[in-house]
């Protein structure tokens, strides 16, 4: 009742934020719920399922240029819908891609899904007629921040809310079991194939609504902009904040971390990435298992248990090298 009684302060809270903050600061939030939305994804293939994928930022780009083109089109697709259809299209070329690639273990799937990347940035920019190459895409003025807010805000709830039903049927025990053994998840009868290919395309469809609200919200789709390396470094930090392999670790880490980014752009701007290093150093090796696992300690400690420094120190010992 209290958990439920908090979530409703905290939405709540979440719907009155345009009421109460500049257009400016608003975007930031923006971008928060968005960077969300992209952990949320890869936290199903990386946490859940254990495959560090670091080609996600290909499905943001894609998701950005089939919300355009359809956008765009003689159509004139109205946003919501080309939204959706940009996550199907993606969902299906990561189920293409994922059939072969998920194949591949550790840093070779690591590789192959960065080359992925690579390839769809590359065929983006070579693609004039239908990309219009490096130049790339303009697409329709909307100057209202409180709609991409409130859409993005709308897609993080439906991720969670996603996330946490998937988290206890059998496919996310599935998952579970390829991320611990998956010799040991083949032997007991799951296709792991199937469960792989299918948290990828998921993984793909969240990323690709992200990238589809981040392009109608800059306006221009370029692909050096939307394929580029550093979204899927954001995703995965804001997942280790947070905690992979939970419900609420990616959108409490998101959070963290962009205003965190946001802090130190403004404070520290010529140590920005050497400050942010050392912010995420120091969650590896004090809080590996992430804000959460620390919220869980909190909460123990308030019914009656123990925590202290021991718990820090042990985090120390795990992460320290032999």
């Amino acid at each position: 009742m209290a958990r439920a009684v908090l979530l409703a302060v905290v939405l709540a809270a979440l719907l009155l934020v345009p009421s109460l903050v500049s257009p400016y600061t608003l975007l930031t939030y923006t971008s928060a719920l968005c960077l969300a939305l992209m952990a949320q994804g890869w936290n199903l293939i990386g946490g859940y399922t254990g495959y560090a994928a670091f080609g996600n930022v290909a499905f943001v780009g894609i998701g950005a240029y089939t919300t355009g083109l359809l956008m765009l089109s003689r159509w004139h697709v109205p946003f919501v819908p080309a939204l959706f259809a940009a996550a199907l299209v993606s969902a299906l070329l990561a189920t293409v891609i994922g059939i072969p690639v998920l194949r591949l273990k550790g840093h070779y799937f690591a590789i192959a899904t960065l080359g992925v990347a690579e390839a769809f940035r590359e065929i983006a920019s070579a693609w004039d007629d239908l990309t219009n190459g490096a130049t790339g895409i303009d697409l329709p003025v909307r100057s209202d921040s409180r709609f991409f807010y409130y859409v993005a805000l709308a897609l993080v709830v439906g991720g969670i809310v996603i996330t946490a039903r998937l988290e206890r049927s059998k496919l996310g025990y599935g998952w579970v079991a390829i991320r611990e053994d998956q010799d040991a998840a083949r032997m007991l009868g799951i296709d792991t194939t199937v469960f792989k290919v299918a948290a990828f395309a998921l993984s793909a469809a969240f990323a690709a609504c992200a990238g589809g609200i981040i392009a109608y919200q800059d306006i221009h789709v370029a692909p050096d902009d939307f394929f580029k390396i550093e979204y899927t470094l954001q995703m995965i930090i804001a997942c280790i904040i947070g905690g992979t392999g939970t419900v609420w670790g990616p959108p409490v880490g998101a959070a963290v971390y962009q205003l965190l980014s946001t802090y130190v752009w403004s404070h520290f701007l010529e140590l920005h990435p050497t400050v942010l290093g050392v912010l995420i150093i120091l969650f590896v090796v004090f809080l590996p298992r992430g804000l959460m696992d620390l919220f869980r300690r909190m909460a123990a400690v308030a019914r009656g248990g123990r925590f202290g420094s021991d718990v820090f120190l042990a985090n120390v010992r795990a992460s320290r090298l032999e």
